[in-house]
């Protein structure tokens, strides 16, 4: 190098020193500086925010030259939301270091996130390697969950630590796919508010938060795009020009009907129907309607509550570019194979709508649900309900739940009673004192027959109060009391086999083998309750509906019934954040109870509800009274009964002995009906639970219509 050539370089260097930085908007940022590796991308490259037009806004409300704080993303899966982050954080690191945090739902994720988007697109830009280098440098400051670069450092974390979203303060913010993150850490609280909190030092912070929804009422980002300016984008029907909002509802395809008189769908040939002018919009024109005032186009975000500071953005798959993610005719497909099936209809809302899901459990809101409640007094049993089954739940905060359920044919049930009694779950004097009490008072039906309880189930608890409620179920297993405890996994049978279990007596020691523990598929329980009440809605007769309730139930009980929803992602029910579900539970426990050996409501023949029907309901009370006919639509399954009404309740240990009249077993204390059911002994734990399904269209002619009330 010679005098001048150094010269020239020296004030190169200083020139380079004091010249001010760019300032660029992050996607005029994007489409000058960010490569897009073929590695994660279909469409390798430069990026151009041309392709993905509807991107530009968030991206550029995410800029450190705008003053919004706050964004929110609720897409469909592909759409929008990892390269609008990816965006926000390169534009950052090169224009406005800082402090910076990325949380995925799991540590999983993270590293999934680092290797496959991440570090590739770190690499695949000059400008950004230059200020990262490679992890495979020695001190380097490149890490899996650790980003070092002049003026901040980028750290990774994961929703479900509380040590990765509590420590360090936090400039800019980005959560992805935040309906993915556990409710709560433990005693730390909702993980999207732990490390919002961490922002809080920074005046000009930056929030990011996206997410393809879940399910309605347990969805992050549907609460938080909800409480947004709520933007849509607008496109242009390329007949008219009229701006609209694309929506499943307006795509069509074409139907024909078979010689055989089948109708049969052909989704490849879908187009979208224009809601101005009716004209059908083929999908090569979505570029031209994508295309945003910047490009000359007439596309458009228009938000709903302008006002707002915090900025919602939500986009479904019908706008992927053609080339980019499903074809109109794939998702039109995706959902001919998912309409019937409520686990991939979750899915397809989800994924391609980006919509929250509201199943079946959801359709049934606790104030609607209330509204059914009929004009009958609690502890009555209706006509036509035969027999009783009690529900316990057992909590250590100092109470005991008990759910009294009538059932009768076809297992239609009605709530005879649900009730929270005050008791200490580590004294068996409360035990006694409680169930005991309880078990022991009939409930006479409109027949002037005093019904008792024919089987009560405990649930063992969380671990704390399990002795205890052992202990209660060995002295009373006489007495028509089991213990019971949930199956850890899906698709089980509602009540499986019975395990040993020992027991811890009073003077501390393990009596061996002391207890039959019975295993129960809540979820299949669960599955078919909502399925009931699901098709209930079609039924405006009481007397028609397979699930009753009482009009003096309080609004806290309907409110737990529904206080669970199904997550297809899962396979599990999920308790909504901050509600009790301990009546929904106890209604589990009672239905388990009612398909012990000797009930077995499931298996029950029309002649074994006939001689309940006979035995408890007579036709004439007595010679001068009027014959009252019991409804054939009302009615539960196999039931104890008693028709004295000095009854003394039976012994612990000891059943009452059978009266030689009827065939009759002692269930529960006094003279119990019981009758031949089919096999008597215990099911199977590996059977097939009886498939549940709720009711739902079933019309090959229907083309979507996703808030159709007929289906969802």
């Amino acid at each position: 190098m010679n005098l001048k050539d150094g010269y020239a370089a020296i004030m190169e260097a200083a020139a380079a020193g004091w010249a001010l930085p760019e300032k660029l908007w992050t996607s005029e940022w994007a489409d000058k500086y960010r490569q897009v590796p073929s590695k994660s991308s279909p469409e390798g490259g430069q990026w151009r925010t041309s392709r993905t037009p509807y991107a530009r806004e968030p991206m550029d409300a995410l800029s450190s030259r705008s003053r919004t704080q706050e964004v929110v993303i609720m897409a469909a899966s592909q759409v929008l939301k990892t390269e609008v982050l990816l965006n926000f954080v390169f534009e950052s690191i090169d224009q406005d270091p800082g402090p910076m945090m990325v949380v995925q739902p799991t540590e999983k994720a993270v590293k999934d996130f680092v290797s496959q988007r991440l570090d590739p697109a770190i690499s695949a830009m000059e400008r950004i390697s230059a200020k990262i280098p490679s992890s495979r440098k020695r001190d380097s400051g490149n890490k899996i969950t650790e980003k070092n670069f002049p003026g901040g450092v980028l750290y990774l974390g994961w929703s479900n630590s509380p040590s990765e979203l509590a420590s360090k303060p936090i400039k800019k913010l980005a959560l992805d796919e935040v309906d993915r993150y556990p409710v709560s850490l433990k005693d730390e609280g909702s993980p999207v508010k732990l490390a919002e909190q961490r922002t809080a030092n920074f005046p000009r912070r930056k929030i990011l938060k996206t997410s393809t929804p879940k399910v309605r009422g347990a969805s992050v980002i549907t609460d938080e795009y909800e409480t947004s300016s709520m933007a849509q984008y607008w496109v242009p029907c390329p007949h008219c020009q009229e701006l609209q909002v694309l929506v499943f509802e307006n795509l069509r395809w074409k139907k024909t009907t078979d010689d055989d008189g089948k109708k049969r769908h052909w989704p490849e040939t879908a187009v979208y129907v224009c809601e101005h002018c009716g004209c059908e919009i083929e999908e090569r024109n979505k570029p031209w309607m994508l295309a945003d005032k910047p490009m000359g186009g007439l596309a458009e975000w228009r938000h709903r509550h302008p006002e707002r500071a915090k900025l919602g953005y939500h986009i479904n798959g019908l706008y992927s570019p053609v080339g980019l993610g499903f074809s109109w005719g794939e998702r039109a497909q995706k959902f001919l194979e998912a309409k019937k099936d409520p686990a991939k209809l979750q899915t397809f809302v989800n994924l391609h709508l980006g919509e929250p899901y509201e199943d079946h459990s959801d359709a049934i809101q606790s104030a609607a649900l209330q509204q059914r409640g009929e004009p009958y007094p609690l502890r009555t049993v209706l006509p036509g309900y035969l027999i009783l089954t009690l529900g316990v739940d057992v909590q250590r905060a100092g109470y005991f739940a008990l759910h009294l359920v009538a059932w009768g044919r076809g297992e239609r049930f009605h709530t005879v009673e649900y009730t929270e009694i005050p008791g200490d779950p580590s004294r068996q004097e409360d035990w006694e004192k409680v169930i005991t009490t309880y078990r022991r008072r009939p409930v006479r039906n409109a027949f002037g027959v005093d019904l008792k309880i024919s089987m009560t189930t405990i649930d063992s608890g969380d671990g704390v109060t399990v002795h205890e409620a052992y202990k209660y179920a060995r002295k009373y297993r006489h007495d028509d009391v089991m213990v019971i405890k949930g199956y850890s996994t899906p698709n089980k049978p509602i009540l499986g086999r019975p395990s040993k279990q020992d027991v811890r007596n009073d003077s501390g020691a393990m009596d061996k083998n002391g207890v039959d523990l019975w295993m129960v598929g809540t979820d299949t329980a669960k599955s078919a309750l909502f399925a009931r009440l699901d098709g209930d809605l079609m039924h405006e007769q009481a007397n028609d509906r397979m699930a009753r309730f009482s009009a003096e139930l309080p609004a806290t009980f309907f409110e737990g019934i529904v206080s669970e929803y199904y997550d297809a992602d899962t396979g599990k029910w999920v308790k909504r954040p901050g509600k009790r579900n301990e009546p929904l539970d106890t209604w589990v426990y009672a239905y388990a109870a009612a398909h012990h050996p000797r009930i077995a409501i499931h298996t029950a023949r029309a002649s074994d509800w006939d001689e309940l029907e006979r035995l408890l309901e007579p036709r004439v009370h007595d010679m001068f009274a009027q014959p009252q006919t019991a409804p054939e639509s009302v009615a539960p399954e196999a039931l104890t009964a008693s028709t004295n009404d000095n009854d003394t309740p039976p012994s612990a240990e000891h059943a009452d002995p059978i009266t030689p009249e009827v065939q009759t077993s002692a269930l529960g204390g006094d003279t119990h009906i019981n009758p031949p059911l089919g096999d008597p002994s215990p099911p199977s734990a590996d059977a097939d639970p009886a498939p549940v399904q709720p009711a739902r269209r079933d019309d090959d002619d229907w083309v979507p219509n996703m808030r159709d009330d007929d289906w969802i």
